[in-house]
Order: structure tokens, then C-alpha cells, then sequence
């Protein structure tokens, strides 16, 4: 009885650990589908992705969110809270902009922008609130330097 007892735990053990490993690759899948280290579908400046968003937000929604993205724009501030990041590049109004949360492994990068920059940055987009936001934001060139 014993060596079917053990019999079952070790079917049951091995089952749970592929289950695991699936999941495993499932998420790690996901994960690098958001990996922005790929190619930018998308080039555009920050004027045009706010303005577009402010035109036609359903076409803009369809032709920008969840895709790689590159945006440039002039620094309009670099914030950070909450451990995290964010640089905000000028829109095209005064109180337009849009929202570029930072990567967590670019934090020296971040740190070398100021108010001003002339910067290309790279992430996803998520839409449009108030302002444009884009997540997963690593900087792909200062172009003032």
C-alpha cells in the first residue's frame, strides 16, 4: 500500500511540475512580448502622437496602443516616485504631454535628462487619458548632444 501511495506522489509531483514549467513559459512568453528591445513599429513626435489622440482618439487608439513605439520630444520634467521613473515630454499644448514611464534598469539614463532635452524614447503605448501614456520607456538617443 505504501508503494502505491508513492507511486501516486511521485505521478502527482511530476503532473504538477510540468504544469509549472507551462505556466512558466506562458508568462515569460507574455513578458516578452512586451519587451521593448524589439524594433519600433512606429516612429513619431510628440506633438503628432498628442495631436492625433486629440483629432480622432479611436483612430489613434487603433493605429498606436499596445505597439512599440518611438517618440521624440523635447523634456518637458523627470520625475520620480515611487521608485519609479517618469519623463514627461512636451505635447502639443501647454498642458498636453505625454507620459513616459521609465524602465526600472534605466534609471542612470534617466537621471542624465533634464527639463529641455531633445530625446528620442522608446515604449509601449497604453492610450490616452489626459495625456499620452507609454510603459516599458528606455532612452534611445539624446539628439541635443
Amino acid at each position: 500500500m505504501t508503494l502505491r501511495k508513492s507511486l501516486i506522489f511521485f505521478i502527482i509531483l511530476i503532473v504538477g511540475l510540468f504544469l509549472l514549467r507551462y505556466l512558466n513559459d506562458t508568462i515569460q512568453k507574455e513578458s516578452n512580448e512586451n519587451d521593448i528591445s524589439t524594433e519600433a513599429e512606429l516612429y513619431v513626435t510628440s506633438e503628432d502622437l498628442v495631436a492625433s489622440f486629440l483629432s480622432n482618439e479611436e483612430q489613434a487608439n487603433a493605429m498606436y496602443v499596445e505597439k512599440t513605439i518611438e517618440v521624440e520630444g523635447i523634456v518637458k520634467e523627470v520625475t520620480f516616485l515611487n521608485n519609479r521613473y517618469t519623463v514627461l515630454l512636451q505635447g502639443s499644448g501647454e498642458y498636453m504631454c505625454i507620459m513616459c514611464d521609465m524602465k526600472e534598469d534605466q534609471v542612470v539614463q534617466a537621471q542624465t535628462l533634464s527639463r529641455g532635452d531633445s530625446v528620442v524614447l522608446k515604449g509601449i503605448c497604453k492610450g490616452f487619458l489626459m495625456d499620452a501614456i507609454l510603459l516599458n520607456c528606455v532612452l534611445v538617443k539624446k539628439t541635443n548632444e
